[in-house]
């Protein structure tokens, strides 16, 4: 199906260059883009209502600017495309134009959040795999190259003959960073034939969408950092742990600060409860203490009351596991309140594609622990090169949330091919959980260590 075309118009009682800046300040379509040059990170609002009305925010880059006059934005979330925005004279005001395109994936997309999303039908010609990912909502920031990357594995695995034969095909369902909306679109990839599931999501969405398929054959693959958890038959859990990334950062924070006082932020749901008990051990272990902590709703967009117990804290150092646009908000307000100049902090869940969204100047100085960081490593050169030259223009960048996510399709194709029978869950979820040694809660056994960078002038520079 060949793109739509969406116009829409909006009347501003100013004149262009008057509307232009309140475009740039953010009072039109809630942009946020710390500079509005080509390349640089941005979000912004359509104008037209999604489930229960509300504008639809679009993440992606910048690819052209007529300063006053037009924008265009190429976006990924939560479907590829195109957004010009222009800005008309119109009498003393100005009318602002709006064009976006619209793929099958937007129309699917747009459908879904209408609720006129089906299952989709079944083929017996394809070995369906699901895809739980937060392609909108307050953790899609993170979440962007993670869908390119699992259609680049599906690709691999198809390019050496598929599974028993068969073309595997990618299904994706979106969580809208929603526990409820995760669960029913983890509901709808069974409906739609997947037997496996992995999750680019919270910890919140995982837990809904496991208990969902509980009484199911599913395999619910949580390919992300998460806090860890009890055994489950129908459970993998890889990525990074909290406590082997606290280990990897707290001592050195202290040692190059020769500071010993923490204030930690999070949310409150499990993975900030799982996270703050590790990072309380570490620092405890390094004769640290937690003067306070602060959790907040998934979605929270003022930090001020928390920026200010950290300051009447007396902390010098500061733990953030928010997730997503969260931890953008609040490293943007710590930087503007001067929190900057006088902490350290390590941000658990800061990738790449955060970072460039909150901006080189707030986010300098803000440390981050992952498995992997792009442009860092020469084993994943390849990789980093095949992903770059999948799509022309502009594109968020890879990070460890959405390199994990290929690792674990790859191998999941792996796992199956070596077989010459289907395999039952059991085995299946034995055969993956080898890929979890690489991070488990005591952060101490064999596999890829945790690399600690810090964030300077827009890149993460290893430690």
């Amino acid at each position: 199906m060949a793109d739509l075309s969406v116009t829409a118009q909006i009347h501003v009682p100013h004149p262009p260059r008057v509307t232009y800046q309140q475009f740039l300040d953010g009072d039109l379509l809630d942009l946020e883009c710390t500079r509005m040059v080509v390349g640089a990170a941005v979000s912004v609002s359509l104008p037209v209502g999604g489930a229960a009305g509300e504008p639809i925010t679009l993440l992606g880059h910048v690819a052209a600017v007529r300063s006053g006059k037009s924008v265009a934005v190429v976006h990924h979330q939560p479907w590829r495309g195109r957004l010009t925005l222009r800005f008309h004279p119109d009498g003393s005001g100005t009318r602002l134009v709006l064009e976006s395109s619209v793929n099958q994936d937007g129309v699917a997309w747009l459908a879904h959040k209408r609720g006129y999303g089906p299952p989709e039908p079944l083929r017996p010609d394809r070995h369906r795999i699901g895809l739980l990912v937060s392609k909108s909502g307050s953790a899609a920031v993170f979440a962007q190259a993670t869908e390119t990357l699992a259609h680049l594995a599906v690709d691999d695995i198809n390019a050496e003959g598929g599974i028993h034969g068969l073309p595997v095909e990618l299904l994706i369902g979106d969580d809208a960073s929603d526990s409820r909306a995760g669960a029913a679109a983890a509901r709808r990839l069974l409906r739609s034939g997947c037997r496996i599931i992995f999750a680019c999501v919270t910890s919140a969405t995982f837990n809904a969408a496991a208990s969902a398929l509980q009484n199911t054959d599913v395999l619910v693959v949580h390919t992300v950092l998460n806090e860890g958890g009890r055994p489950d038959p129908g459970i993998v859990r890889l990525g990074e742990r909290p406590l082997a990334q606290a280990r990897a950062g707290i001592p050195v924070l202290m040692s190059e600060t020769r500071c010993r006082t923490w204030f930690f932020v999070g949310h409150r749901y499990s993975w900030s409860y799982g996270a703050h008990w590790a990072a309380r051990r570490v620092v405890a272990e390094n004769n640290g203490s937690v003067l306070g902590d602060a959790y907040l709703p998934l979605g929270t967009e003022d930090f001020s009351s928390t920026i200010a117990a950290i300051e009447n804290s007396g902390a010098e150092l500061i733990l953030s596991s928010l997730v997503g646009h969260d931890e953008v908000v609040f490293e943007q307000q710590c930087f503007h309140a001067g929190l900057r100049s006088r902490t350290r902090t390590l941000a658990l869940v800061l990738d790449e594609a955060t970072q460039q969204l909150i901006g080189s100047s707030a986010s300098d100085g803000v440390w981050a622990a992952f498995a992997y960081f792009q442009g860092t490593t020469d084993e994943h050169r390849e990789l980093e090169k095949r992903y770059e030259t999948m799509q022309p223009g502009p594109k968020p960048p890879m990070s460890s949330l959405s390199e994990t996510t290929y690792e674990a399709i790859v191998a999941y194709g792996r796992t199956i091919a070596a077989s010459h029978t289907e395999l039952d869950r059991e085995t299946l979820r034995r055969g993956l959980t080898v890929q979890a040694a690489m991070s488990r809660m005591d952060g101490r056994t064999a596999g890829p260590s945790i690399v600690l960078a810090e964030s300077r002038h827009g890149i993460f520079r290893p430690r």
